[in-house]
C-alpha cells in the first residue's frame, strides 16, 4: 500500500512541484505509516525508481530517443537509455533515503513500550 501511495502522490505532485517532491512524499508516507527501516528503503527506492524510469522511457520513445540521446551525449553516455537508467537510480536513492530517514525520525519520537527485564 505505502508503495501505491508514494508512486501515485509522487506523479501527480511532479506535475505542479519542482523534482524535489519526490524526498518529501516518501518521508511523509514513513513518518505517518509504521514499517521497518529496510522496508521504508526499498519500497521509497521502488516507487521513485519506477515512476522516473517510466517516465524517462515515455519521454524517449516519443521524441524516438533524440532528446535522451543528446543529453546522453553531453554526459559522455554511450546512448539515452543508459542516461534513462542512471537517472532512475538517482531518483530512487533519493526517494529511499526519505523514505529511511521518516521512518527513522518516526521511529525517534514514537518509541517503543520499554521492555522488561527478567533475570
Amino acid at each position: 500500500m505505502n508503495f501505491l501511495i508514494i508512486l501515485v502522490v509522487t506523479a501527480l505532485l511532479q506535475i505542479f512541484a519542482p523534482w524535489w517532491v519526490v524526498a518529501i512524499v516518501p518521508f511523509l508516507v514513513f513518518l505517518m505509516r509504521q514499517t521497518n527501516a529496510a522496508n521504508a528503503f526499498w519500497t521509497g527506492f521502488a516507487a521513485v525508481g519506477l515512476l522516473w524510469m517510466a517516465y524517462g522511457f515515455y519521454l524517449h520513445f516519443i521524441s524516438d530517443g533524440a532528446m535522451s540521446d543528446r543529453i546522453a551525449g553531453i554526459f559522455s553516455l554511450p546512448n539515452g537509455i543508459l542516461l534513462l537508467l542512471v537517472s532512475a537510480l538517482i531518483g530512487g536513492l533519493t526517494g529511499g533515503l526519505a523514505g529511511l530517514s521518516g521512518q527513522l525520525v518516526r521511529r525517534m519520537f514514537i518509541s517503543a513500550p520499554p521492555k522488561s527485564i527478567s533475570l
